[in-house]
């Protein structure tokens, strides 16, 4: 009886410290992804596909990941928008607070009707944003993305970011998720950022 309860008193130590081991595994990974003292966003205003005002109370308290990129892109952007499409669906059965938003770097193509078009082939609850760059406050400017056209004709690329950006409900911008992305490993980096901060609170 006595080794019974020595093996059952083992086993529950050895139980008890892989989940601390576990708990502490996460949180550096965490602490990695984490940016020490995150920028907040100002308040700003833009227009979505749906020609309404977006601003910060649209974004407050909810988590939200941003991506910047325009309708006529030829890969980047179909290839992220599609892997944000199997996160935000895996994502949304946990957590009801969670929103995509596309922010062109566009503007002049990309109109709201193509927006609206563009947001929700790959789902209807994305949002799409036109944002005015020469503006400081604005999303672009506040994050800083830097990209590049050049107008020689109408069928122009530009070139862009291919970074994801976190911003938490308390809107702070808390990481970039960078290229390749897959739609597990930004599940699990989203968690454990998460994970990381409810504990700090």
């Amino acid at each position: 009886m006595a080794v019974l309860v020595i093996l059952a008193a083992g086993t529950g130590f050895y139980i008890s410290l892989k989940q601390s081991q576990n708990r502490l595994e996460q949180n550096a990974v965490a602490q990695g992804l984490f940016w020490p003292n995150p920028k907040r966003i100002k308040d700003f205003s833009s227009e979505d596909h749906n020609d309404k005002v977006f601003g910060l109370n649209q974004m407050s308290g909810k988590w939200s990941f941003v991506f910047f990129g325009y309708t006529n892109c030829p890969d980047i952007c179909p290839i992220t928008m599609s892997v944000m499409a199997d996160v935000y669906q895996k994502l949304v059965v946990e957590f009801e607070d969670i929103q995509i938003i596309f922010v062109t770097v566009d503007p002049e193509r990309d109109t709201t009707n193509k927006l609206s078009s563009y947001v929700s082939y790959f789902n209807k609850d994305f949002i799409g944003l036109h944002d005015e760059p020469k503006n400081e406050n604005s999303l672009i400017g506040q994050i800083g993305i830097a990209y590049y056209y050049n107008k020689e004709n109408e069928n122009y690329l530009v070139d862009h970011s291919a970074s994801i950006f976190v911003i938490d409900p308390k809107m702070r911008l808390v990481t970039k998720l960078s290229p390749p992305h897959q739609s597990e490993k930004i599940i699990d980096q989203f968690k454990n950022i998460k994970r990381f901060i409810d504990e700090e609170n």
